[in-house]
């Protein structure tokens, strides 16, 4: 217990702030690392930088909306508004938190070979080696997640640069434990960035437990107690992770394969039913997660929640929520008649007559609930425009799509061609909206974004360089060899 408190202490001085990177630590790693505790602290803590706000506790999840379509502002508070009118300069910032999230990765990666496997504890279902490989498989899991985020955010995806930029972000495989650790690297190329986050997911699919070993009673070993399903990585998850990739780089066989792959390991893979769609959203687990980050109370200052929380800047639920954002009446009106999802918004005198998002209800209370990163629903809508921007496979993406929409309360589909991929993208916009994916999804396939008549502004064409956002001043000025994006 003694190693394990020493190590979060460590670990949280992993953060960084300069070149990826600051050294505070009083306890070197090689001493702090030198148990299995230790390194699963490591994990732990790289988990923990993905709900910071600036990453999924709010800012991955509502950014994407906000600079697409799918927004309007009801309360001026200065959160958002910049982002709604793409204001040159305003995005999300994910650099920081990121990084952080990769550092911690990187320090689990080159600690972990080192530790004698013969004080690794076991199981009557893993073995010790299997053990580390869990270990291994979800700092690699969650350092592609990271760098998927930062790719998205700040380079063009493979064949969709604009006047010949591909350059991706700074790829690092190994942690900064000192400041001389913090060499001024260049920008890798997009394509080099995507296949170094698929290289991690393709190892990490082969070192995860699956989620049967993850739910059986005592798997994991009780001296470093818990691995529940959904909030620990697990193959399913990889593999889900690795199909969203796939679908970013246009590779849709693979995209194909992967979501399939991912809901053939989930012992319920169909989506929620039509009848309990609403209320799955107060459910303190989502019952459609495959990846979800738990956020407890002491996660959060007791202001957070209030100020901060998904929960406060989508609805006036509680006393002190901000209230900051509505559905444009354009995401209203993309969903079809009889489409349950409308349920999810609330329009009356209190929401101040604006369709007031219910997906984050902060059911856990204070603003706090958990947050799903990957859901069941996006590995069909992965299936079914992967089919049918293939060709030839129109009849396999209507079958993916109508699983969707027949548990939405929605007629099956008949549709081919362009029909049935416009179908899709609108599928993916009306079941994912207030989940951070419009603005991506638009970008990835190198279209225009339409705004919608409340933000006052023109649509914002494809190859605009606020398509892409600025890298932090802070790291250009430290590293002369960090070239910013266009534009800025």
């Amino acid at each position: 217990m003694k190693k394990i408190l020493i190590s979060t202490v460590l670990i949280v001085a992993f953060a960084s702030c300069s070149l990826e990177t600051e050294d505070q630590a009083s306890l070197s790693p090689a001493q702090a690392l030198d148990n299995v505790a230790g390194v699963q602290s490591a994990v732990l803590s790289a988990y923990r930088r993905l709900h910071e706000f600036d990453m999924y506790g709010q800012n991955s999840m509502m950014v994407g909306d906000a600079l697409a379509d799918n927004f309007e502002i009801v309360n001026r508070t200065g959160r958002y508004e910049q982002e709604v009118v793409n204001a040159i300069g305003t995005f999300a910032n994910r650099w920081a938190n990121a990084y952080r999230a990769i550092n911690d990765a990187n320090f689990v990666l080159k600690y972990l070979p080192l530790l004698n496997i013969n004080q690794v504890p076991s199981t009557a279902t893993l073995t010790s080696q299997r053990v580390l490989d869990q270990l291994k498989g979800e700092a690699l899991f969650v350092r592609a997640l990271a760098y998927s985020e930062l790719l998205r955010i700040y380079s063009y995806e493979p064949g969709k640069e604009v006047n010949g930029f591909n350059l991706g972000v700074v790829l690092r495989s190994t942690p900064t434990e000192v400041v001389s650790d913090a060499d001024k690297r260049t920008r890798s190329t997009n394509t080099e960035c995507y296949q170094f986050v698929e290289n991690d997911l393709v190892e990490a699919v082969n070192l995860l437990i699956t989620p049967a070993e993850q739910t059986t009673s005592g798997a994991w070993p009780s001296s470093l107690g818990a691995i529940t399903n959904p909030f620990r990585a697990n193959r399913a998850a990889a593999q889900a992770l690795l199909a969203r990739v796939y679908l970013y780089m246009g590779r849709y066989a693979d995209a194909d394969t992967r979501a399939t792959a991912a809901l053939a390991l989930l012992a319920n893979p169909v989506p929620v039913a039509a009848a309990s769609y609403v209320t799955s959203w107060s459910a303190t687990t989502h019952p459609e997660s495959i990846f979800e980050l738990e956020i407890r109370p002491t996660d959060w200052s007791g202001v957070d929640g209030p100020n901060n929380s998904l929960a406060s800047i989508t609805t006036n639920l509680a006393s002190g929520f901000q209230y900051v954002a509505a559905a444009s009446p354009e995401l209203i009106a993309a969903h079809e008649p009889g489409d349950v999802r409308l349920g999810v918004y609330v329009t009356n005198a209190s929401t101040l007559s604006k369709p007031q998002a219910r997906k984050w209800p902060g059911e856990k209370g204070s603003g706090v609930e958990n947050i799903p990163v990957i859901r069941k629903a996006e590995m069909y809508l992965i299936q079914a425009e992967a089919r049918a921007r293939q060709g030839g496979n129109d009849a396999g993406a209507q079958t993916a799509i109508n699983t969707l929409r027949t548990n939405r309360g929605l007629t099956a589909t008949n549709l081919t061609g362009a029909g049935l991929i416009a179908l899709i993208m609108n599928e993916r916009r009306v079941e994912l909206a207030f989940e951070g994916h419009r603005w991506f999804d638009l970008k990835r396939n190198g279209m225009d974004i339409t705004k919608p008549a409340a933000a006052g502004v023109n649509t914002l064409p494809y190859n605009d360089f606020r398509m892409l956002q600025q890298i932090p001043n802070s790291q250009i000025v430290l590293n002369p060899n960090l070239v910013q994006n266009p534009g800025y």
